[in-house]
């Protein structure tokens, strides 16, 4: 048996290696979107092509045999590479993508919490205001009857003469017997002014 010459067996090396190369593609191709999968595709048919050469081709042309199936090979790779890094890209942005829209969730609770904490705080802030403007309403009722009250003439009016007469002890048992209240810290001026 004769021995092969060095051409053709770096012919049979390179269809060999391309064989392996498509069979490799193909492996990486099932991983990719299809999208991304039809040049792979394309390049592995061309590498296939190129690998299934008959072997009086290879023994009547290996040089030509060896460099179409070194480019195929070559060709092949690059289109592998290209996908992959396609392919990395787009799950890298997908990623990024999900993070943003997450974080946009996040910021959108906290937004929302902000404005649901805003509205309380007007809402108590409304009632304090009303709270307010009711007891100020309430004292300047009270205000105005303590007035009205004082200065209003009875008709014990006609006896406040006789009250300066009465001794502050006598006073305090007339306020008694009326069934006022707080009389007890009043000076004898006070308690005419209430008794009249």
């Amino acid at each position: 048996m004769p021995k092969t010459p060095k051409v053709e067996r770096t012919a049979n090396e390179a269809l060999h290696q391309a064989a392996i190369a498509a069979a490799d593609a193909r492996k990486a191709a099932k991983e990719l979107p299809k999208k991304l999968a039809r040049p792979v595709d394309d390049a592995i048919k061309d590498a296939r092509r190129a690998a299934d050469v008959s072997k009086k081709k290879v023994r009547a042309h290996p040089k030509r045999v060896t460099k179409t199936a070194t480019a195929a090979t070559r060709r092949l790779e690059k289109a592998v590479e290209k996908a992959m890094t396609r392919a990395a890209k787009k799950e890298k942005l997908r990623a990024e993508a999900k993070l943003a829209a997450a974080e946009a969730a996040v910021a959108e609770q906290v937004a929302r919490d902000r404005a649901a904490d805003a509205k309380a705080r007007r809402k108590a802030s409304a009632t304090a205001e009303k709270a307010a403007a009711r007891a100020e309403r309430e004292s300047k009722a009270a205000s105005d009857e303590l007035a009205a009250a004082l200065t209003a003439p009875t008709a014990d009016s006609v006896e406040a003469d006789d009250l300066d007469a009465l001794t502050v002890v006598q006073l305090r048992g007339r306020a008694r017997e009326r069934g006022l209240t707080g009389y007890s810290r009043l000076t004898k001026a006070q308690l005419v002014q209430l008794l009249a």
